[in-house]
């Protein structure tokens, strides 16, 4: 299966080959990844427009720079190539910038919202 193989490749990243571990990377990557996404884009993504598009560049970016460059170049494989498994990466890289970009619009706004409730006495 090429989901399983994809998330061995990851969990190389530590030298395992273990599906488990390959995960824990994978999802502690996408938590650094969202940080960074608030941090760089947050004072831009406060609506959901917004969010959505600075979203799938920054899925972009991360496609580009991780499934690209940082894990072919781990694995000992070419960079940049275009490929079967590049392409799929790419749909799951956009998605997740999407969702990162949205859901960092939402919660700003649901935080904005509460700031300008009634003045409390």
């Amino acid at each position: 299966m090429a989901d399983t193989a994809m998330i061995t490749m990851v969990a190389g990243l530590l030298g395992s080959t273990n599906a488990f571990v390959g995960w824990i990377v994978h999802l502690a990557i996408a938590l650094f990844a969202g940080g960074v996404f608030g941090v760089l884009a947050g004072q831009y993504a406060q609506r959901l427009a917004a969010g959505a598009a600075l979203g799938l560049a920054y899925g972009v970016l991360w496609w580009f720079v991780g499934a690209l460059w940082i894990m072919p170049a781990n694995m000992g494989m070419p960079v940049f190539e275009w490929n079967a498994v590049t392409a799929s990466s790419f749909g799951a890289h956009l998605v997740f910038g999407l969702l990162a970009g949205l859901t960092y619009a939402a919660i700003a706004q649901t935080a904005n919202h509460r700031d300008q409730g009634p003045a409390v006495r």
